[in-house]
């Protein structure tokens, strides 16, 4: 008698499943090295851009007293502004520096500013200086000026101050607002004149190196 076939004796099939844990590691460490790239770069722009807690300080303090000028009429054209008028432009720039709703600009940007003066037409002075930025795409300069007439260009801008040929050289004060796509604000006033008002408005903000205070 014949012997029924006997059956061939197999193992089950092993499921083969790829091991992907080394390329999601792989992608794991790409992804968090994104991650820190990106927090570095946040954190560079907010060093370069957001004011210290001693300028806010300083902004929040002049912001007290700018808030008394805020209604007094002023014209942000006028270029060659007296004493008064001066106060009023910083009480501008400190009411702007403390508004929330305006972002911070770069600080590492200092516009060059450039100065060359002529009397009876002749040039007796020329000079190149770097405007200091306060913030808010506000920069500012202290500067000597020769009577006459001045020609002061800026990133492509240009304004005349006159100053009287029988006055004497004296330190000015020179503002600069030029946001984008805006047209620049520019203003220059005496610090002497600022600084023999009462109540000026001379806001903390200032350099310290201006060496321009309110008295006492």
């Amino acid at each position: 008698m014949s012997q029924p076939p006997q059956g061939i004796e197999s193992k089950p099939l092993r499921e083969t499943v790829p091991d992907y844990s080394a390329e999601v590691e792989d992608a794991q460490v790409r992804r968090l090295q994104r991650m820190l790239r990106a927090y570095h770069s946040e954190e560079a722009e907010a060093v370069l851009s957001d004011p210290t807690k001693k300028e806010v300080a300083e902004r929040q303090q002049a912001n007290k007293d700018a808030e008394r000028l805020a209604r007094i009429p002023f014209s942000d054209s006028k270029v060659r502004l007296n004493g008064e008028e001066g106060s009023l432009a910083l009480a501008k720039i400190t009411r702007r520096l403390s508004d929330p709703g305006i972002p911070e600009s770069r600080r590492d940007n200092a516009p060059i500013c450039s100065f060359r003066t002529y009397l009876f037409g002749n040039l007796i002075a020329g000079e190149k200086r770097s405007l200091r930025p306060v913030g808010k795409h506000h920069f500012i300069l202290k500067q000597h000026l020769q009577p006459g007439s001045t020609t002061v260009r800026i990133s492509g801008h240009s304004w005349e101050v006159r100053i009287p040929e029988d006055s004497h050289s004296q330190e000015y004060l020179i503002t600069l607002y030029k946001p984008p796509g805006v047209k620049p604000e520019f203003h220059v006033f005496p610090v002497g004149e600022l600084m023999a008002m009462n109540n000026a408005h001379i806001p903390a903000w200032l350099p310290d190196e201006f060496q321009i205070q309110n008295p006492g």
